[in-house]
């Protein structure tokens, strides 16, 4: 196995993907486009080249000498603007550089890829940037000069809106020589700002600018603290009120994103912990509809058949819509994820028009459909179409790889966004979500901020592997748990499997992406699966053009509320399918899309399911063990789940998960304070022991115990 390159040396290169900085004299802080290749070969006998895009790809490349006593071997060049790329090939065979975290592809080969600006020209670059809820916020920033090393004019700094406006700060500190400056502001309004800070050098040239995002909110956020709501804005409501059920399940039911901001104003999310809401895909999408791999007539109103990468569906949203969605948002301290399709577009789309098939799309003429015939997916993933009118995009072609990424960045860019869910992610090659993530990350991240980029990588109950391919510091920085939805469907809704299942399947996560970074998304269900409801309901089989019934059955709910206070509890970030939170029904697609119900017409266990979940908001929102502490099973059997979740801050929960008790339970709790504690869902009090705790859980049910001196006891 190669070995990487030193860690500081790594380190250094990708934090400079584009260019690192140096010294330009004796202070002053100034940009270099150079960068420096270090590979260990195999063997101190092989031939190792650097094969180049900047040399015109020529064979043989600079060959790496062996003249260092530990076996690396490194180069250096000074790169031109612009994109740039290379591989190393080691007696013959290419190898993309593991430590650049963007690549290519160069005649069947993934190399690694780099974007470098000029160096000829200086630049700010923002360090870190934080506010509180007084209004009181700072940005400190780094200024680099070019290579011809002027200092900063400390006269010339600026900080503009998103708006344009010019925004004055109360305090501005700068050191032209040590190249730092710094703005303070004492009001500003609570929410979120976005704020370019700009610069001169004392020579009048202009500085590359830098985005800050200012929160003003009571705390700072962390991505471990979300809590996300899924909105298929179609089936939501408008602005009226709830919809009627369409006409076919697989036609537009007239939702919109004035009927979202309904409910962002009303306040009824938040009252829910919801803190985080994602859009479903708001591209335009073709009008009419298309025939199915079932041959029943299907329409774009989900948003996933985009005909323009950069409008809006006019059936959802006007830009003014979807300015005021994020105002009203941002105002309320909600962040807002935008649903990309960089894997696919619909036939009527431009790019379809403009460029042969060969040049931009997998498969030209589509006749590898996704799971038909000898397409299988296992096989075909990275090139089949989902449907004859759903052209594939080819991401190993440098033209695709750049005009879908900076397609998926203008929704960041025009309307705000704080996060990406992206669609679709294995079915691309890793480069693609990779040049995305270093894209929005170059763009908009910086210690202390992060954009959330969230993965669809649709497995099933064992693809722990497949999932962990997609994170870490180069990839995403979360996808969704399905191999959990898939256990606490069997644990819980079906009761095919004890609760031990539900443990192994935690500990085989925590496992697998421990070191990643990664916060996963957990989920009962989503839009392409069979409601959670109608699973426990045990009529979720069955044709999605008929729709299921809703249940009237207690227990339906009971299990409801318990997998979401799975969810709420378990190490990573809940999400929630609009609908889940009353327990909604639902077969498989398009069944599982129905119309948001309206409040007239919910049943009382529908609201006693929102109940719960709003509490179980309130618990997560209180307690940093729930949203950030580790994750330790206290005791697991076959109707019972223990576990302890504890902060660095000494914070600690001890949440009871019990399905279908036989008798009370007397069970040591090992490594737990013993003492009083209170149930943050209920109010009731338990003394629980490391030695031997009885309690007396009811069927169904999930306790969030808490020290009761905590400041989250009631």
């Amino acid at each position: 196995m190669r070995r990487h390159a030193p860690l500081l040396l790594a380190l250094v290169l990708t934090t400079g993907v584009s260019c690192h900085d140096a010294p330009a004299g004796p202070a002053i802080p100034a940009r270099s486009c150079a960068l420096t290749i270090w590979h260990r070969a195999a063997s101190p006998a092989s031939t190792v080249e650097i094969v180049a895009s900047w040399e015109t790809w020529k064979r043989p490349g600079r060959v790496l000498s062996t003249d260092r006593a530990d076996g690396w071997r490194a180069t250096t060049y000074d790169l031109p603007p612009g994109e740039n790329a290379y591989g190393i090939v080691e007696d013959g065979v290419w190898i993309s550089d593991p430590n650049v975290p963007t690549s290519a592809f160069h005649e069947g080969h993934e190399v690694a890829w780099l974007s470098t600006p000029s160096c000829d020209e200086p630049a700010v670059r923002v360090e870190s940037a934080d506010g509180s809820m007084d209004g009181h916020a700072r940005v400190a920033a780094s200024f680099l000069a070019s290579r011809a090393g002027n200092p900063l004019d400390p006269a010339s700094i600026r900080a503009t809106e998103r708006s344009g406006d010019v925004i004055i700060p109360d305090r501005v500190e700068a050191d032209p020589q040590k190249g730092t400056l710094t703005l303070t502001f004492d009001a500003l309004a609570p929410g979120k700002h976005t704020i370019r800070v700009a610069a001169k050098d004392s020579a009048g040239h202009d500085a590359a600018g830098s985005l800050a995002t200012l929160w003003i909110e009571k705390a700072p956020f962390d991505v471990r603290d979300s809590v996300i709501y899924q909105v298929m804005v179609d089936r939501y409501r408008n602005e009226k009120g709830a919809l009627p059920a369409p006409a076919l399940p697989s036609l537009r039911a007239g939702g919109n994103l004035r009927g979202v901001r309904s409910a962002i104003e009303s306040g009824e999310l938040t009252e829910l912990g919801i803190n985080t809401i994602w859009l479903s895909p708001l591209y335009k999408n073709p009008e009419g509809t298309f025939p199915g791999n079932d041959g029943r007539p299907y329409s774009g109103y989900h948003g996933y058949w985009p005909v323009d990468s950069r409008a809006l569906e006019p059936a959802v949203a006007s830009e003014a819509d979807l300015d005021a969605l994020i105002a009203a948002a941002h105002a309320r301290g909600l962040r807002v994820i935008f649903d990309v399709v960089p894997n696919h577009v619909h036939e009527q789309h431009p790019y379809v028009q403009k460029h042969a098939p060969d040049d931009w799309f997998n498969d030209p003429g589509g006749k590898c459909i996704c799971g038909t015939g000898t397409c299988d997916w296992a096989s075909h993933i990275l090139d089949c179409w989902f449907a004859p009118y759903l052209p594939d995009l080819d991401w190993t072609k440098p033209a695709v790889a750049d005009q879908i990424t900076d397609d998926v960045l203008f929704w960041l860019d025009r309307f705000d966004g704080d996060g990406l869910r992206i669609d679709a992610v294995p079915m691309m090659p890793r480069a693609a979500s990779r040049r995305i993530a270093a894209a929005v990350r170059a763009r908009y991240d910086y210690p202390g901020h992060k954009t959330l980029l969230l993965g669809e990588n649709f497995t099933g109950p064992g693809g722990y592997g497949l999932l962990r391919y997609e994170l870490g510091p180069f990839g995403l920085d979360s996808e969704f748990h399905f191999p959990l939805m898939w256990s606490l469907r069997r644990t819980i809704a079906e009761m095919s499997a004890p609760m031990t299942d539900l443990e192994t399947t935690v500990h085989i996560g925590e496992e697998t992406w421990n070191g990643s970074g990664a916060v996963m998304g957990l989920t009962i269900g989503n839009h392409d699966v069979s409601r959670f409801a109608s699973v426990s309901a045990g009529d979720a089989d069955g044709d999605g053009w008929v729709s299921a019934a809703q249940s009237i059955d207690p227990r339906v709910y009971a299990k409801q509320q318990l997998a979401l206070g799975l969810v709420f509890t378990l190490p990573g970030a809940p999400v929630v399918y609009y609908g889940d939170e009353i327990g909604l029904a639902g077969r498989a697609d398009p069944d599982s899309r129905h119309v948001m119900p309206a409040e007239a017409d919910l049943s009382a266990l529908q609201k006693q399911t929102r109940t719960k979940m709003a509490a179980l908001g309130r618990a997560r929102a209180c307690s940093e063990a729930l949203r950030r502490g580790t994750y330790r099973t206290l005791y697991a059997d076959a109707e019972h789940l223990i576990y302890a979740r504890e902060s660095a801050s000494g914070g600690r929960a001890i949440v009871v998960v019990t399905r279908n008790p036989v008798a009370p339970l007397s069970v040591p709790l090992p490594g737990i304070e013993g003492g009083d504690y209170q149930d943050l869902l209920e109010g009731s009090h338990a003394s629980l022991s490391p030695e031997l705790t009885n309690l007396e859980p009811a069927p169904f049910s999930v306790q969030v115990y808490v020290p009761a001196a905590s400041t989250c006891a009631r």
